[in-house]
């Protein structure tokens, strides 16, 4: 079986995508092995894109499902609806080589991290920036676009979630919402905001390891003690010859927009811009991966916490951009719902980025409006 890329002013309905369609700003419309509807095609030429792959014979024609074998669901009238149409030609991302190969790259670079922070810390040594960038770059060019390293790095979730793991993540995401924002910022303050990241816990290295893998809850002062990672981090690293950002990152990224964090209960003006971006992959990473004291929280209920309280904590516009990236990269995804089902992200919703529709066998939910049944879990 071949492909051949055609216009979509020329799609018909019955042809199957031979790849994922994605939005000139990488937002994934329809995956791979979507049997085109007219409802699908009219979407197409609403987001403006013009072209799209499809599958053929080996005679190059143009294979199609017929509507006689392939029954049409009707589909909720949500704009922008995806209809995932065939579960046989879903392949889970865990099981794809371009995430094996990411993941093994992926704890290469952790393993080189970790050294750096021993480094750093036991021996005063030097940061290699040069090295550490070209680690997370690796790791990036790794991925399709930003959706699609967010998948893999969600699938590395349950791996191992040390702080060298959750630093690498925070680093990536970071990079990823500093590209999306700012689309021309220059490889020179990419690479700072990356490496604020990446650095932004190397304090933990100093608090006493039975409060970081504690299993209970913390006591208050099992608390403030966790928190003086945070001054760790920032005379560590202040003593480098390093960007003055990224010891004020490792100071900052625990604080919020309102007031509320800490170490000093700053303000959003008072906050680097930085340090409001790696608070935003701080956060996420932290909640949807598994911690020694509880399991990992559904990215759908972390989304929804950012959704409820993020405006005012956070800074919306590196939020929200952040926010549409994430709940995008689970369209296709198989989920578990609270009513026992099983079924696929087949639509986001714009206006609750946590509620997306889900397809179960021939049904839909639309979790915006029944609000009786919600997403349990990712099944990655």
């Amino acid at each position: 079986m071949g492909s051949k890329r055609i216009l979509t002013t020329r799609a018909l309905v019955g042809m199957v995508t031979a790849a994922d369609v994605y939005t000139s700003d990488n937002k994934l419309v329809i995956p791979k092995g979507t049997v085109l509807t007219e409802e699908i095609i009219t979407a197409l030429k609403d987001h403006s894109i013009f072209a799209i792959r499809i599958e053929t014979d080996e005679d190059g024609v143009a294979t199609s499902v017929s509507e006689e074998v392939h029954e049409i669901t009707e589909v909720p009238s949500v704009p922008d609806a995806v209809v995932i149409e065939d579960e046989e030609n879903f392949v889970n991302t865990r099981d794809t080589t371009e995430f094996k190969a990411f993941s093994s790259l992926f704890m290469d670079n952790v393993e080189n991290l970790k050294n750096v922070f021993n480094n750093v810390v036991v021996n005063n040594d030097e940061v290699d920036t040069g090295q550490l960038l070209s680690d997370v770059e690796s790791v990036v060019a790794k991925g399709r676009n930003s959706i699609h390293i967010f998948d893999m790095l969600q699938c590395m979730k349950g791996y191992d979630d040390a702080t060298y793991v959750h630093c690498m993540n925070v680093a990536l995401l970071s990079n990823m919402i500093g590209r999306t924002v700012y689309p021309d910022m220059s490889h020179e303050e990419l690479d700072v905001l990356t490496l604020s990241g990446l650095l932004c816990d190397v304090g933990k290295m100093l608090v006493p390891e039975e409060v970081i893998m504690k299993k209970g809850r913390l006591s208050v002062s099992e608390y403030n003690i966790a928190k003086t990672h945070v001054f760790h981090g920032n005379n560590i690293l202040k003593r480098l010859n390093l960007d003055a950002r990224i010891a004020e990152v490792a100071m900052r990224h625990h604080e919020r927009c309102d007031g509320s964090g800490y170490p000093g209960g700053y303000k959003k003006d008072q906050i680097e811009e930085f340090s409001r971006i790696v608070a935003i992959a701080d956060v996420y990473d932290a909640m949807t991966s598994e911690r020694v004291y509880r399991e990992a929280i559904c990215p759908f209920d972390v989304i929804h916490m950012f959704e409820r309280e993020g405006l005012v904590k956070y800074d919306a516009k590196f939020l929200l951009p952040f926010l549409d990236m994430a709940a995008q990269a689970f369209i296709s995804e198989k989920v578990l719902l609270s009513n026992g089902e099983t079924g696929r992200v087949v639509m986001i919703n714009k206006k609750e980025l946590s509620k997306p529709i889900v397809k179960v066998k021939d049904n839909f939910y639309d979790l915006s409006k029944d609000t009786s049944i919600s997403i349990k879990k990712v099944l990655m």
